[in-house]
């Protein structure tokens, strides 16, 4: 929060209000104003009985030293409530008598009433302001407003993943059969050649995802949603992305280097080649398509580890 600069004490004990709240989870309100005698505490628990106070301290350039804390417990003797623990919370600056003293132990105060725990918070520990109603923050600080829009943005990307991620567990299955996938990890792609009968499914597969990653990315020709499963595999988007791009990888790596042929009575699609090291290097390629193919699906679509 080093950041944002609060200059108006109302501003400060506003928010102190919503910290106090966060803090002890328990309702808080604004005790009294300037010259009523607060005795040192100006937050109180709704339940005042509960003996939890506060002391909003704003100071912008001052350090919060221990003998400006003394004085301020000192005020509490005039309180007429309860005080179990005394909250400070502050804008100022960290000072070393303060930070000596709480190294030593637990910080004590008695009064005349009885003893009470005193606790410290600074604005410069603060990681976020979630506890704070947004509507509060942009009046004290006018400058987040850029950054809300920004945070609306990407908690709209976050719930349309979330979505699109739900679909594609529901979709995928229907589309990628379970014989499908225990192919592609089982077929022996050194043998140079895939059955047309179990590659032509993922083929069409594929070219429906392509169709519909261009829609998607270049908001074009809309009716091609109209054909088949697309306008399903659209909602999958954009979680589904990745899986995506690996079936319609796999796809063309097979199409690129494949040719139709008759072997033993079945329509395959093999690469032809004699030479050994294209054997090679092309049967090694489709497997490794294979499996990120199959990485992606297990990752997106069963949630497994990519690790």
């Amino acid at each position: 929060m080093k950041d944002l600069s609060v200059s108006r004490w109302e501003d400060f004990q506003e928010i102190g209000w919503h910290w106090m709240q966060d803090l002890v989870h328990v309702p808080f309100s604004v005790y009294g104003d300037v010259g009523q005698g607060q005795g040192g505490v100006d937050l109180i628990a709704t339940n005042i009985r509960s003996g939890i106070v506060g002391q909003s301290k704003c100071w912008t350039t001052k350090s919060l030293t221990m003998d400006e804390i003394d004085k301020e417990l000192a005020k509490t003797n005039d309180y007429p409530g309860p005080i179990t623990d005394y909250y400070i919370l502050t804008n100022a600056k960290k000072h070393t008598t303060v930070q000596d003293r709480l190294a030593s132990g637990p910080l004590i105060y008695e009064r005349k009433q009885g003893r009470f725990r005193v606790h410290i918070r600074y604005w410069s520990d603060l990681k976020n302001l979630d506890f704070v109603p947004e509507e509060v923050l942009l009046r004290i600080f006018p400058s987040l407003a850029s950054h809300s829009t920004v945070l609306a943005a990407q908690q709209h990307n976050l719930t349309e993943f979330n979505e699109s991620l739900f679909h594609t567990r529901r979709c995928m299955p229907l589309l990628i059969s379970k014989a499908h996938l225990e192919w592609l990890e089982s077929w022996d792609f050194r043998r140079g050649f895939v059955p047309q009968d179990v590659f032509d499914p993922i083929h069409l597969l594929s070219i429906d995802m392509d169709r519909v990653l261009t829609v998607q990315e270049h908001s074009a020709w809309p009716h091609w949603l109209v054909e088949g499963p697309r306008a399903d595999l659209f909602k999958c988007l954009p979680a589904a992305k990745p899986l995506f791009q690996a079936v319609i990888a796999f796809q063309r790596g097979v199409v690129s280097e494949a040719s139709t042929y008759d072997l033993e009575g079945k329509t395959v699609l093999a690469h032809g080649h004699d030479d050994p090291s294209a054997h090679e290097r092309i049967t090694s390629g489709w497997r490794q398509l294979a499996q990120g193919l199959l990485q992606q699906y297990r990752h997106l679509v069963e949630g497994a580890s990519q690790g």
